[in-house]
């Protein structure tokens, strides 16, 4: 099969790496292209077919999608699959436009990868949404295929520390709650060190927070990494405090690599999660859990040693692909 993807860059984060991880799982059996910008190419697969396009320019603009529909005559794909919500509507116009010009009639498939609402997607011929929740924003012509994420080897063992280590990694905006962590931290019943990868508007205020509570020697903004599963391994504890999320890929890098995650009740932990590894999303909530995580550590590892094994298939990239084959081909 020739499947085409389309990717609005904007950086490196979860739903940009959905579409690296498949791509790069697709291509072993299929012929994969994908439109993006170029800094994508680090992340991508050899076999993996990168044409650089950027997805900026006026949609409505007839040249642009002229030049849009020569392309998907030259690339010939059996089906377009669309991960941001502007390419719903370039692919929709060209692929007509293709069409119009003699081309076969191509399947477009768009993935929904957050909450919000967005009308584009009654273009697609078939929506995908990641969760129940996803599917509820979406037109009816739409299924639930839950994401994943391709496993890297962790090699953990350098960043391990003498402390109790704790992560957490997600963009630095008011929603993911990193003031919220901070602030619980400030006053735990344990020593402790922190590190929190990501970036973004919050960034400042968030260091501004921690120098204000005196922290600055226990937590840590690293910014970005791409190797977040080597310090995952290496550590004691992963948090989400997320106020929302639609999906949460950061709980497949838990359940692929961390020993331990507690998390608010938000997107894919609401399903793997049990109870006692849940916290309300206040600072006394979670410092709270903290504390009662530091002092029973053993057996909070143990319950969630049974969430890694139950959820061990589960989000296999080969499973999802697979899903996505068969969608496709219902639209071919």
């Amino acid at each position: 099969m020739k499947i085409l993807h389309t990717l609005q860059w904007k950086q490196f984060a979860g739903t940009e790496k959905v579409c690296v991880d498949l791509c790069n799982e697709m291509v072993k059996t299929n012929e994969v292209f994908l439109l993006s910008d170029e800094k994508i190419a680090p992340y991508l697969s050899e076999h993996v077919n990168l044409i650089k396009f950027n997805f900026e320019h006026n949609r409505y603009n007839p040249l642009f999608l002229l030049q849009t529909a020569q392309l998907l005559i030259k690339i010939s794909p059996d089906i377009i699959h669309c991960h941001n919500t502007k390419e719903i509507e370039i692919m929709y116009r060209a692929r007509n436009l293709a069409r119009f010009l003699g081309s076969r009639r191509i399947g477009v498939v768009a993935t929904k990868h957050t909450l919000q609402v967005k009308k584009n997607y009654k273009l697609a011929d078939l929506c995908v949404a990641v969760l129940e929740d996803t599917k509820e924003i979406l037109p009816t012509n739409s299924i639930i295929i839950k994401n994943a994420m391709a496993y890297k080897k962790p090699k953990g063992g350098e960043y391990r520390s003498n402390k109790f280590s704790i992560i957490s990694a997600a963009r630095l905006s008011a929603p993911k709650g990193m003031d919220i962590i901070i602030k619980a931290l400030a006053d735990v019943n344990f020593d402790f060190e922190c590190t929190i990868f990501g970036s973004g508007e919050e960034e400042e205020n968030l260091k501004d927070l921690i120098k204000e509570l005196g922290l600055e020697e226990k937590i840590n903004i690293a910014g970005f990494t791409d190797h977040l599963q080597d310090y995952l391994s290496a550590c004691n504890l992963q948090i989400i405090a997320s106020a929302f999320e639609a999906y949460g890929l950061t709980a497949i890098d838990g359940v692929y690599y961390s020993p331990l995650l507690i998390s608010t009740a938000v997107g894919i932990c609401t399903e793997i999660l049990p109870k006692e590894l849940l916290f309300e999303r206040d600072i006394l909530s979670l410092r709270r859990k903290l504390n009662e995580v530091y002092e029973n550590y053993e057996e909070f590892k143990a319950i969630f040693s049974k969430v890694k094994e139950k959820c061990k298939g589960e989000f296999d990239m080969s499973n999802v692909v697979n899903q996505y084959i068969k969608a496709y081909k219902s639209l071919i």
